[in-house]
Protein backbone atom coordinates (compact mmCIF):
# COMPACT_ATOMS: atom_id res chain seq x y z
CA UNK A 1 0.00 0.00 0.00
CA UNK A 2 1.82 3.43 -1.01
CA UNK A 3 2.35 6.12 0.93
CA UNK A 4 -0.90 8.64 2.56
CA UNK A 5 -0.58 12.05 1.20
CA UNK A 6 -1.15 14.65 3.68
CA UNK A 7 -3.20 16.73 2.12
CA UNK A 8 -3.28 19.47 4.46
CA UNK A 9 0.56 20.05 3.82
CA UNK A 10 0.15 19.89 0.06
CA UNK A 11 -2.31 22.47 0.77
CA UNK A 12 -0.11 24.84 2.49
CA UNK A 13 2.70 23.95 0.50
CA UNK A 14 0.84 25.29 -2.47
CA UNK A 15 -0.73 27.72 -0.94
CA UNK A 16 2.59 29.19 0.00
CA UNK A 17 3.62 28.75 -3.74
CA UNK A 18 0.57 30.88 -5.11
CA UNK A 19 2.04 33.65 -2.84
CA UNK A 20 5.27 33.52 -3.79
CA UNK A 21 4.52 33.67 -7.43
CA UNK A 22 2.10 36.62 -7.13
CA UNK A 23 4.62 38.31 -4.73
CA UNK A 24 7.43 37.64 -7.42
CA UNK A 25 5.18 38.74 -10.33
CA UNK A 26 4.69 42.49 -10.62
CA UNK A 27 1.75 42.21 -12.50
CA UNK A 28 0.13 41.05 -9.74
CA UNK A 29 -0.33 43.53 -7.01
CA UNK A 30 -2.05 43.73 -3.23
CA UNK A 31 -4.82 46.64 -2.83
CA UNK A 32 -2.81 48.48 -0.18
CA UNK A 33 0.48 48.49 -2.58
CA UNK A 34 -2.86 49.84 -5.94
CA UNK A 35 -3.89 52.20 -3.28
CA UNK A 36 -0.30 53.50 -3.08
CA UNK A 37 1.01 53.75 -6.12
CA UNK A 38 -2.26 54.99 -8.24
CA UNK A 39 -3.53 57.30 -5.85
CA UNK A 40 -5.97 58.99 -8.91
CA UNK A 41 -7.50 55.73 -10.14
CA UNK A 42 -10.92 56.44 -8.80
CA UNK A 43 -10.83 59.80 -10.39
CA UNK A 44 -9.50 58.16 -13.29
CA UNK A 45 -12.31 55.71 -13.49
CA UNK A 46 -14.84 58.48 -12.73
CA UNK A 47 -14.16 60.50 -15.80
CA UNK A 48 -14.15 57.49 -17.88
CA UNK A 49 -17.39 56.06 -16.62
CA UNK A 50 -18.54 59.51 -17.60
CA UNK A 51 -17.39 59.85 -20.99
CA UNK A 52 -18.42 56.10 -21.58
CA UNK A 53 -22.13 56.44 -20.31
CA UNK A 54 -21.80 54.11 -17.49
CA UNK A 55 -22.93 54.03 -13.87
CA UNK A 56 -21.74 56.69 -11.72
CA UNK A 57 -21.60 56.73 -7.91
CA UNK A 58 -23.74 59.24 -5.96
CA UNK A 59 -20.54 60.75 -4.24
CA UNK A 60 -18.59 61.40 -6.91
CA UNK A 61 -18.23 65.13 -8.51
CA UNK A 62 -19.38 64.13 -11.81
CA UNK A 63 -22.21 62.09 -10.57
CA UNK A 64 -24.43 65.87 -10.25
CA UNK A 65 -23.89 65.88 -14.32
CA UNK A 66 -25.56 62.67 -14.96
CA UNK A 67 -28.75 63.57 -13.92
CA UNK A 68 -29.26 66.34 -16.78
CA UNK A 69 -31.98 65.06 -19.47
CA UNK A 70 -29.03 65.53 -21.86
CA UNK A 71 -26.62 62.97 -20.39
CA UNK A 72 -29.37 60.53 -20.14
CA UNK A 73 -30.05 61.28 -24.02
CA UNK A 74 -26.26 60.45 -24.50
CA UNK A 75 -26.14 57.73 -22.11
CA UNK A 76 -28.80 56.10 -23.93
CA UNK A 77 -27.51 56.48 -27.20
CA UNK A 78 -24.45 55.09 -26.34
CA UNK A 79 -26.19 51.91 -24.46
CA UNK A 80 -27.76 51.27 -27.55
CA UNK A 81 -24.93 51.47 -30.57
CA UNK A 82 -22.28 49.42 -27.41
CA UNK A 83 -25.08 46.95 -26.99
CA UNK A 84 -24.93 46.46 -30.91
CA UNK A 85 -21.16 46.85 -31.67
CA UNK A 86 -20.74 44.16 -28.65
CA UNK A 87 -23.14 41.78 -30.35
CA UNK A 88 -22.17 42.02 -33.83
CA UNK A 89 -18.16 42.22 -32.88
CA UNK A 90 -16.93 41.89 -29.44
CA UNK A 91 -18.58 38.56 -28.50
CA UNK A 92 -18.00 37.11 -31.73
CA UNK A 93 -14.66 37.83 -31.66
CA UNK A 94 -13.73 36.64 -28.37
CA UNK A 95 -15.91 33.38 -29.44
CA UNK A 96 -13.65 33.06 -32.31
CA UNK A 97 -10.33 33.86 -30.96
CA UNK A 98 -10.93 31.19 -28.07
CA UNK A 99 -11.30 28.51 -30.89
CA UNK A 100 -8.66 29.77 -33.27
CA UNK A 101 -5.72 31.81 -32.08
CA UNK A 102 -3.45 29.86 -30.28
CA UNK A 103 -0.83 32.54 -29.19
CA UNK A 104 -2.27 34.68 -26.19
CA UNK A 105 -0.67 37.25 -26.92
CA UNK A 106 0.86 37.14 -23.82
CA UNK A 107 4.08 39.33 -23.47
CA UNK A 108 4.10 42.27 -25.52
CA UNK A 109 1.72 42.57 -29.08
CA UNK A 110 2.81 45.66 -31.35
CA UNK A 111 -0.26 47.29 -33.34
CA UNK A 112 1.08 50.02 -35.59
CA UNK A 113 -1.73 52.32 -37.18
CA UNK A 114 -4.08 51.47 -34.33
CA UNK A 115 -5.43 55.10 -33.72
CA UNK A 116 -6.66 54.89 -30.08
CA UNK A 117 -8.34 50.71 -30.63
CA UNK A 118 -7.12 49.43 -27.55
CA UNK A 119 -10.52 47.66 -28.24
CA UNK A 120 -9.95 45.53 -30.45
CA UNK A 121 -6.54 44.65 -29.29
CA UNK A 122 -7.47 43.38 -26.12
CA UNK A 123 -10.48 41.37 -27.83
CA UNK A 124 -8.39 39.71 -29.27
CA UNK A 125 -5.34 39.24 -27.30
CA UNK A 126 -6.79 39.47 -23.09
CA UNK A 127 -3.72 37.92 -21.80
CA UNK A 128 -1.08 40.45 -23.10
CA UNK A 129 0.86 42.59 -20.99
CA UNK A 130 1.93 44.99 -23.10
CA UNK A 131 0.77 47.08 -26.16
CA UNK A 132 2.50 49.65 -27.72
CA UNK A 133 -0.33 51.42 -30.11
CA UNK A 134 1.26 53.73 -32.65
CA UNK A 135 -0.85 56.36 -34.64
CA UNK A 136 -0.28 59.64 -36.46
CA UNK A 137 -2.61 61.53 -34.01
CA UNK A 138 -1.29 63.53 -30.41
CA UNK A 139 -2.32 61.80 -27.56
CA UNK A 140 -3.95 64.92 -25.91
CA UNK A 141 -4.85 65.31 -22.16
CA UNK A 142 -7.31 63.19 -20.02
CA UNK A 143 -10.54 65.60 -20.64
CA UNK A 144 -11.80 67.19 -17.07
CA UNK A 145 -15.90 67.51 -17.28
CA UNK A 146 -15.60 70.10 -14.40
CA UNK A 147 -13.43 72.13 -16.62
CA UNK A 148 -16.37 72.75 -18.76
CA UNK A 149 -20.25 74.94 -17.72
CA UNK A 150 -23.75 74.76 -19.42
CA UNK A 151 -24.06 73.27 -22.28
CA UNK A 152 -20.65 73.01 -23.78
CA UNK A 153 -19.99 69.80 -21.26
CA UNK A 154 -22.91 67.93 -23.23
CA UNK A 155 -21.15 69.70 -26.82
CA UNK A 156 -18.05 67.89 -26.04
CA UNK A 157 -19.71 64.34 -25.29
CA UNK A 158 -21.31 64.40 -28.50
CA UNK A 159 -18.09 65.01 -30.47
CA UNK A 160 -16.96 61.69 -29.03
CA UNK A 161 -20.01 59.98 -30.45
CA UNK A 162 -19.37 61.40 -33.72
CA UNK A 163 -16.01 60.17 -33.72
CA UNK A 164 -16.64 56.91 -32.51
CA UNK A 165 -19.55 56.50 -35.15
CA UNK A 166 -17.60 54.39 -37.77
CA UNK A 167 -15.49 52.09 -35.29
CA UNK A 168 -19.06 50.89 -33.21
CA UNK A 169 -20.58 50.17 -36.29
CA UNK A 170 -17.95 49.05 -38.75
CA UNK A 171 -15.43 48.46 -36.45
CA UNK A 172 -12.64 50.70 -38.05
CA UNK A 173 -11.68 54.11 -38.05
CA UNK A 174 -11.33 56.11 -41.07
CA UNK A 175 -7.64 58.14 -41.46
CA UNK A 176 -9.81 61.37 -43.10
CA UNK A 177 -12.54 61.09 -39.99
CA UNK A 178 -10.21 61.50 -37.39
CA UNK A 179 -8.27 63.89 -38.81
CA UNK A 180 -11.54 66.13 -38.53
CA UNK A 181 -12.52 64.35 -35.19
CA UNK A 182 -10.09 64.30 -33.13
CA UNK A 183 -8.78 67.45 -31.16
CA UNK A 184 -6.07 67.15 -28.40
CA UNK A 185 -7.91 69.85 -26.51
CA UNK A 186 -11.43 67.78 -26.70
CA UNK A 187 -12.77 65.04 -25.37
CA UNK A 188 -12.52 63.72 -28.27
CA UNK A 189 -8.74 62.58 -28.40
CA UNK A 190 -6.72 59.73 -27.92
CA UNK A 191 -6.60 59.63 -24.48
CA UNK A 192 -10.66 60.27 -24.25
CA UNK A 193 -11.69 57.84 -26.56
CA UNK A 194 -9.21 55.12 -24.73
CA UNK A 195 -10.74 55.85 -21.39
CA UNK A 196 -14.25 55.14 -23.10
CA UNK A 197 -13.51 51.49 -24.11
CA UNK A 198 -11.67 50.95 -21.29
CA UNK A 199 -14.78 51.89 -19.16
CA UNK A 200 -17.59 50.45 -21.79
CA UNK A 201 -15.24 46.89 -21.81
CA UNK A 202 -15.17 47.21 -17.89
CA UNK A 203 -11.42 47.27 -17.08
CA UNK A 204 -9.85 49.46 -14.67
CA UNK A 205 -7.78 52.62 -14.79
CA UNK A 206 -4.95 52.58 -12.75
CA UNK A 207 -3.12 55.55 -13.97
CA UNK A 208 -2.92 57.61 -17.39
CA UNK A 209 0.57 59.57 -17.43
CA UNK A 210 2.12 61.79 -20.83
CA UNK A 211 5.20 60.08 -21.82
CA UNK A 212 8.05 60.68 -24.44
CA UNK A 213 10.63 58.46 -26.22
CA UNK A 214 13.82 60.53 -25.53
CA UNK A 215 17.09 60.54 -28.45
CA UNK A 216 18.12 57.67 -26.90
CA UNK A 217 15.26 55.59 -26.54
CA UNK A 218 14.14 55.24 -23.18
CA UNK A 219 10.36 56.26 -21.61
CA UNK A 220 10.30 59.34 -19.78
CA UNK A 221 7.37 60.36 -17.76
CA UNK A 222 5.52 63.90 -18.56
CA UNK A 223 5.89 66.40 -21.74
CA UNK A 224 9.37 66.73 -24.16
CA UNK A 225 11.29 70.27 -23.29
CA UNK A 226 10.21 72.42 -26.66
CA UNK A 227 13.44 72.39 -28.18
CA UNK A 228 13.34 67.94 -27.80
CA UNK A 229 12.96 65.86 -30.80
CA UNK A 230 11.01 63.51 -28.82
CA UNK A 231 7.88 61.23 -29.67
CA UNK A 232 4.94 62.13 -27.51
CA UNK A 233 2.71 59.29 -25.94
CA UNK A 234 0.53 58.22 -23.32
CA UNK A 235 0.65 55.65 -20.93
CA UNK A 236 -2.49 53.74 -19.60
CA UNK A 237 -1.76 51.08 -16.45
CA UNK A 238 -5.11 49.03 -16.25
CA UNK A 239 -6.49 46.11 -15.23
CA UNK A 240 -9.65 43.56 -16.01
CA UNK A 241 -10.75 43.28 -12.36
CA UNK A 242 -9.82 43.64 -8.41
CA UNK A 243 -6.64 41.26 -8.25
CA UNK A 244 -6.30 41.25 -11.76
CA UNK A 245 -2.58 41.61 -13.72
CA UNK A 246 -1.64 44.86 -14.44
CA UNK A 247 -1.01 45.75 -18.06
CA UNK A 248 0.39 48.83 -19.91
CA UNK A 249 -0.97 50.27 -23.16
CA UNK A 250 1.15 53.43 -24.77
CA UNK A 251 0.26 55.00 -27.60
CA UNK A 252 2.70 57.34 -29.13
CA UNK A 253 2.28 59.91 -31.81
CA UNK A 254 4.95 58.55 -34.80
CA UNK A 255 4.78 59.01 -38.45
CA UNK A 256 5.89 55.09 -39.31
CA UNK A 257 7.31 55.82 -42.68
CA UNK A 258 11.10 55.66 -43.71
CA UNK A 259 11.95 59.24 -43.84
CA UNK A 260 10.29 59.58 -40.49
CA UNK A 261 11.80 56.58 -38.56
CA UNK A 262 15.27 57.58 -39.46
CA UNK A 263 15.05 60.83 -38.44
CA UNK A 264 13.73 59.44 -35.20
CA UNK A 265 16.43 57.96 -34.14
CA UNK A 266 15.32 58.02 -30.14
CA UNK A 267 11.67 56.03 -31.61
CA UNK A 268 13.56 53.59 -33.03
CA UNK A 269 15.82 52.75 -30.61
CA UNK A 270 13.19 52.60 -28.58
CA UNK A 271 11.80 49.70 -31.15
CA UNK A 272 15.04 47.83 -31.46
CA UNK A 273 14.61 46.55 -27.85
CA UNK A 274 11.21 45.13 -28.37
CA UNK A 275 11.56 41.32 -29.46
CA UNK A 276 9.51 38.20 -30.13
CA UNK A 277 5.85 40.06 -30.04
CA UNK A 278 2.69 39.84 -31.35
CA UNK A 279 1.65 41.67 -34.24
CA UNK A 280 -1.72 43.14 -35.12
CA UNK A 281 -2.32 45.04 -37.89
CA UNK A 282 -5.98 45.64 -39.10
CA UNK A 283 -7.44 49.16 -41.27
CA UNK A 284 -3.94 50.30 -42.03
CA UNK A 285 -4.28 51.95 -45.29
CA UNK A 286 -1.93 48.82 -46.89
CA UNK A 287 0.78 51.18 -45.99
CA UNK A 288 3.39 48.33 -45.61
CA UNK A 289 2.98 47.22 -49.07
CA UNK A 290 4.82 50.72 -50.26
CA UNK A 291 8.10 50.94 -50.39
CA UNK A 292 8.51 54.01 -48.39
CA UNK A 293 7.26 52.05 -45.33
CA UNK A 294 10.19 49.24 -45.93
CA UNK A 295 11.67 50.30 -42.11
CA UNK A 296 8.66 49.12 -40.46
CA UNK A 297 7.57 45.81 -42.55
CA UNK A 298 11.18 44.73 -42.02
CA UNK A 299 11.20 45.17 -38.41
CA UNK A 300 7.60 43.34 -37.87
CA UNK A 301 9.10 40.87 -39.80
CA UNK A 302 11.85 39.92 -37.81
CA UNK A 303 10.26 40.81 -34.70
CA UNK A 304 6.94 39.22 -34.64
CA UNK A 305 6.51 35.46 -33.36
CA UNK A 306 3.27 35.32 -34.25
CA UNK A 307 1.18 38.26 -36.50
CA UNK A 308 -2.52 38.96 -36.80
CA UNK A 309 -3.79 41.01 -39.76
CA UNK A 310 -6.10 41.57 -42.79
CA UNK A 311 -5.07 42.12 -46.54
CA UNK A 312 -4.27 45.89 -45.66
CA UNK A 313 -0.98 44.91 -43.53
CA UNK A 314 2.25 43.36 -44.58
CA UNK A 315 1.79 41.76 -48.20
CA UNK A 316 1.26 38.08 -48.61
CA UNK A 317 4.45 38.01 -50.54
CA UNK A 318 6.31 38.69 -47.64
CA UNK A 319 6.04 35.46 -45.38
CA UNK A 320 8.55 32.57 -46.60
CA UNK A 321 6.69 28.90 -46.59
CA UNK A 322 9.59 27.93 -44.79
CA UNK A 323 9.89 30.70 -41.91
CA UNK A 324 5.99 30.73 -40.95
CA UNK A 325 3.11 28.62 -40.62
CA UNK A 326 0.30 30.75 -42.74
CA UNK A 327 -3.58 30.19 -41.32
CA UNK A 328 -6.17 32.20 -43.78
CA UNK A 329 -9.92 32.70 -42.32
CA UNK A 330 -12.66 34.83 -44.46
CA UNK A 331 -13.27 36.27 -47.72
CA UNK A 332 -10.85 38.17 -49.62
CA UNK A 333 -11.52 41.47 -51.85
CA UNK A 334 -10.28 44.73 -52.02
CA UNK A 335 -12.76 47.89 -51.88
CA UNK A 336 -12.31 50.02 -54.95
CA UNK A 337 -10.53 52.75 -53.09
CA UNK A 338 -7.43 50.57 -53.15
CA UNK A 339 -7.60 48.30 -55.89
CA UNK A 340 -4.08 49.07 -57.15
CA UNK A 341 -3.10 47.25 -53.75
CA UNK A 342 -4.74 43.92 -54.82
CA UNK A 343 -3.21 40.53 -54.06
CA UNK A 344 -2.78 37.61 -57.07
CA UNK A 345 -1.20 35.31 -54.73
CA UNK A 346 -2.98 35.96 -51.46
CA UNK A 347 -6.26 35.77 -53.79
CA UNK A 348 -5.50 32.31 -54.62
CA UNK A 349 -4.22 31.20 -51.05
CA UNK A 350 -7.02 32.42 -50.06
CA UNK A 351 -9.21 30.16 -52.63
CA UNK A 352 -7.04 27.62 -51.93
CA UNK A 353 -6.06 27.17 -48.13
CA UNK A 354 -9.07 28.77 -46.69
CA UNK A 355 -10.17 27.67 -43.25
CA UNK A 356 -13.71 29.41 -42.69
CA UNK A 357 -15.73 32.11 -42.71
CA UNK A 358 -15.18 34.84 -40.13
CA UNK A 359 -18.62 35.94 -37.80
CA UNK A 360 -17.48 39.75 -37.47
CA UNK A 361 -16.40 42.59 -39.15
CA UNK A 362 -12.57 43.08 -39.59
CA UNK A 363 -10.53 45.50 -41.50
CA UNK A 364 -11.98 47.00 -44.77
CA UNK A 365 -14.81 43.88 -44.99
CA UNK A 366 -17.32 46.13 -43.33
CA UNK A 367 -18.79 42.74 -43.28
CA UNK A 368 -18.63 39.35 -41.54
CA UNK A 369 -18.67 37.76 -45.55
CA UNK A 370 -16.14 40.23 -46.58
CA UNK A 371 -13.26 40.29 -43.89
CA UNK A 372 -10.67 38.33 -43.81
CA UNK A 373 -7.56 37.42 -41.72
CA UNK A 374 -4.14 36.15 -42.00
CA UNK A 375 -2.33 34.54 -38.95
CA UNK A 376 1.38 34.08 -39.60
CA UNK A 377 3.10 31.61 -36.37
CA UNK A 378 7.26 32.05 -36.81
CA UNK A 379 8.39 28.53 -37.53
CA UNK A 380 11.07 27.50 -34.75
CA UNK A 381 14.57 28.63 -34.90
CA UNK A 382 13.92 31.36 -37.29
CA UNK A 383 12.75 34.16 -34.41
Amino acid sequence: MGKRINVSALIVATGAALVFMSCSDTRYLSESRVRTLYKNSRSLNETAAFLAGTDIGEKSPLYGLTRDNRYAAYRRYMDGIWDNYKKKNLDPIESWRRKHVKDDGSGLVMYPFSGPDILNALAFFPAADEFVMIGLELPGNVPDPLHYRGPDIYQELWKIKNSLRTILQLNLFRTIEMAADFRADSFSNITGVMMFFLARYRYQILDIQKIHVNRTGEIKRGEPRPFEKSVQGVEFTFRKRTGAPVKVARFFSVDLSDGSLTRLQGFSAFLSGKKNFTTFIKSASYLLSYDTFRIMRSYLIAGSRFLLQEDSGIPYRYFDAKDWNISLYGTYRVIAIFANRFQRDLDEAMRKNNRGPLPFDFGYGFEPEKSNIMMAVKAPGKG
